[in-house]
This record gives structure tokens, C-alpha cells and sequence, in this order.
């Protein structure tokens, strides 16, 4: 079923929406990875989905598969319910077995939609987490804005965080914490680069 909806949510996309991607040559294509994500509005998913040709298995908050047809729906694109303030160990095992079948997971870290404005907001520390116990590097992506249609819209991908180094340690708060840090910061910068790279693109337009 996932690769009948798939085409569908394709064209869905591609009528509705341009988004201009910076940094394509940082996307893993191969193998397992977590892409991480800002949130902005709902349509995110597509911009993360459209990156690569095969399955992204999501983490998406609980509260929507309270409805059972849109539940059904989510599960068949491929996705993980989870309780965004207490993850069950039944959650974290799934999430984990998707790595560990050598397969991508897409985590949007803030574990919520910004409404307010494009800041990134605090991160969940599962990211970290998964990243580590999974073994698998992280794909920074950061939208530049709500994503408007018919309009040209802005991504950007960064290069891979590699946290190798804390695979053969015990994972305590710090290492969380450290880990953390170092997935923040990065989502920082990438923001300030697409920033940069809008900025200049409208002042050459208007040149």
C-alpha cells in the first residue's frame, strides 16, 4: 500500500509546492541514517520524504492515530507512534529495530510545530539517543520557512553528525546531554547558512 500512496503524495507535492534544496550532496542515500528535521508546519514530512526514493520511517506524536482511518494511514506510510514527554520502552525498541534493519528514521527534534516563528526550539534528547544505541549518523535538514505554494521555498541539508566516538560508551545523562548540544548547535548554524544563502538570493533578484 505504501507505494500506491506514495506517487499520490508525490504529485501532491511537486503541483503544490517548490522547494529549492541547498547541500543535496550531504544526503546519505545508502544504508541506515536518522534525518532530523525543524518543524514549521505539516507539510515538512514531504520535504524530508521527497530526498530520498525509498521509505523514511517517521516518528510522529501519538495524538494522531487517536483516529483510526488516519491511523491506518500513518502506519502504512511508515511511521512510529510515541509520547513525546515519556517514550515506552515498547516505542524505543521499535525505533531502534528500524536501524538496526538497516533502514532510515526521520525524527523532527523539537517534537513539536513552531507556529510562532523559524527558531529552533529546544530538542527532545531521544535524538541522541537513537543515534547512538542505533549506531547511525544524522542528516541535518533545516526548512527555511513555512512552506507557501507556488512559491519558490528554501532547505537545507548538512553534512552527517557522526557521534562514533560514544558508541562503545556507557550512555549516561552527559553523553546525553553533550549529544544533544552538538545536534542543537548544528541545526543552529545550518539555519544561519540558509539564512545567508536567502538573503543573498534576494538581494541578486532584486539587483
Amino acid at each position: 500500500m505504501y507505494w500506491v500512496l506514495r506517487p499520490l503524495a508525490w504529485i501532491f507535492y511537486k503541483l503544490f509546492y517548490r522547494v529549492k534544496i541547498v547541500g543535496k550532496e550531504n544526503v546519505i542515500r545508502k544504508g541506515k541514517c536518522i534525518v532530523i528535521c525543524n518543524h514549521l508546519c505539516k507539510m515538512d514530512v514531504f520535504v524530508v520524504a521527497a530526498l530520498y526514493p525509498n521509505q523514511t520511517i517517521f516518528l510522529a506524536k501519538k495524538e494522531w492515530y487517536k483516529n483510526k482511518f488516519i491511523a491506518w494511514v500513518l502506519r502504512t506510510m511508515g511511521s512510529i507512534p510515541v509520547d513525546r514527554e515519556k517514550p515506552s520502552l515498547a516505542t524505543i525498541k521499535e525505533t531502534l529495530q528500524v536501524l538496526k534493519e538497516n533502514k532510515r528514521l526521520g525524527i523532527f527534534p523539537e517534537g513539536t510545530r513552531n507556529t510562532e516563528n523559524t527558531e529552533i526550539q529546544d530538542i527532545k534528547q531521544g535524538t541522541a539517543m537513537f543515534a547512538v544505541k542505533g549506531k547511525a549518523l544524522i542528516t541535518p535538514v533545516i526548512i527555511h520557512s513555512k512552506l507557501k505554494k507556488f512559491k519558490t521555498n528554501y532547505a537545507i541539508v548538512g553534512e552527517p553528525i557522526d557521534f562514533s566516538k560514544y558508541y562503545d560508551v556507557r550512555f549516561t545523562d552527559e553523553v546525553s546531554n553533550e549529544c544533544s548540544k552538538i545536534i542543537l548547535d548544528t541545526m543552529h548554524n545550518l539555519q544561519t547558512q540558509l539564512n545567508e544563502y536567502v538573503e543573498n538570493k534576494s538581494k541578486k533578484k532584486k539587483a
